[in-house]
């Protein structure tokens, strides 16, 4: 055979394969690649399940509620102190030959969270990702897994749920500091108007809710300068500038602005949450339960929490416009002559904060009740009140 005509046989046989080779479904076979879509990330903090079998109670409620990140409603699931295991039918478009039609398939998608491997856990909101773009991110030490929920109530509880197994499980979690995230400033920055050299830091990320947004650091900033030292480099900031500090004053610069001074202040240590003493599989005697009520229980040698006396629900689309995209929980029902209608709570009232920690969905309310009066923000026919439940008075 001629060397033409073997090499013409060996491209038949390539194309053969193209063509008639089975249907994959690559997407399945890697972890998420995020680059092409957009991210909005919340500075959020957990509230943490008093016990292991509160927090997988709340996950068995969500089932129907959260897919994996191909879209596989969670039918499978299973828990331990090693890790969380979910699994659920995916429908995917696969890739066949070179003369056939892509089809979908269906494919089972395995979601696998050991909890040992966990580096960090972050709620964020993904475009494009149809009906399911509240999201809970865990990232890995080696890739990542994501968790998608229709809304963000959902994907809240969800983080409470898988954080306090995380720490359940005796693995540490971290929280958000600043809640902002910079790269070094390269000559390609130049164009930015006052910025004259490659030096100092831009802005390329900043949390929903967080200290950076709220001292007003926008993304493409160029930071120059903080707490009166000039910004080198992200070493040199964190090096020299960042340690011991409360407060930062940003330099920044931006296009079609005068330079500003955005002052972001750190929370205090103790406005972080620490983890009840109960919440740990050692704890756990036998199987774990699914925990049927929307409140999670007192466990070991915790406080339990007073009977409020009203039943609650997740917000509906009206009044999520009315909560301007905060978390709250809304009560569908009172009980007669109990501590809720003696303090002045009607049904429909939405609860947006518990003695001055927001509310993040209504089977979190249990962790933030006090023994005898709690405060309770509310919002009713849109406007705000504060009404004590355990006392006389109802303040407007």
């Amino acid at each position: 055979m001629s060397r033409i005509l073997r090499i013409s046989f060996m491209l038949f046989l390539a194309i053969l394969g193209l063509v008639f080779s089975p249907p994959t479904a690559t997407a399945l076979l890697f972890p998420p690649d995020l680059s092409p879509y957009i991210i909005q990330e919340y500075w959020y903090l957990p509230t943490f399940y008093t016990s292991v079998e509160s927090a997988v109670g709340t996950l068995k409620n969500l089932q129907g509620k959260m897919v994996g990140w191909q879209g596989s409603l969670v039918s499978q699931w299973d828990v331990d102190a090693f890790g969380l295991r979910t699994a659920g039918i995916a429908h995917v478009l696969t890739e066949t030959g070179l003369f056939t039609p892509d089809k979908m398939v269906d494919v089972q998608e395995w979601t696998i969270i050991p909890f040992a491997e966990v580096e960090s856990l972050h709620l964020v909101f993904i475009e494009n990702r149809g009906s399911h773009p509240y999201c809970v991110k865990t990232d890995l030490k080696n890739g990542i897994e994501i968790y998608r929920t229709e809304a963000f109530e959902t994907a809240s509880a969800l983080y409470n749920a898988l954080a306090s197994l995380i720490i359940a499980s005796g693995n540490k979690l971290s929280y958000p500091g600043l809640g902002v995230s910079f790269r070094d400033v390269t000559p390609n920055d130049l164009w930015i108007p006052g910025l004259k050299e490659a030096k100092g830091m831009i802005v390329t990320a900043v949390m929903k809710g967080g200290p950076a947004e709220k001292g007003d650091l926008r993304v493409r900033d160029a930071v120059i300068m903080c707490n009166g030292q000039p910004v080198e480099s992200i070493a040199q900031w964190t090096e020299k500038i960042k340690p011991g500090a409360g407060s930062f004053d940003f330099k920044v610069l931006r296009k079609s602005e005068p330079p500003a001074v955005c002052k972001v202040v750190l929370p205090p240590d103790d406005y972080y949450p620490v983890p009840p003493n109960s919440l740990s599989f050692n704890a756990v005697q036998g199987p774990v339960a699914v925990q049927q009520s929307g409140t999670p229980p007192a466990a070991g040698n915790s406080v339990v929490p007073p009977k409020m006396g009203f039943s609650l629900r997740y917000p509906g689309e009206a009044e999520k416009k009315v909560m301007d995209g905060k978390s709250g929980a809304v009560v569908a029902e009172l009980v007669p002559g109990g501590l809720a209608e003696k303090g002045g709570l009607k049904v429909g009232d939405i609860l947006m904060e518990c003695n001055g920690k927001p509310i993040q969905a209504p089977e979190t309310l249990g962790t933030l009740l006090a023994p005898g009066e709690n405060v309770f923000r509310v919002i009713r026919n849109g406007l705000s009140m504060s009404v004590k439940v355990g006392a006389d008075l109802v303040s407007y």
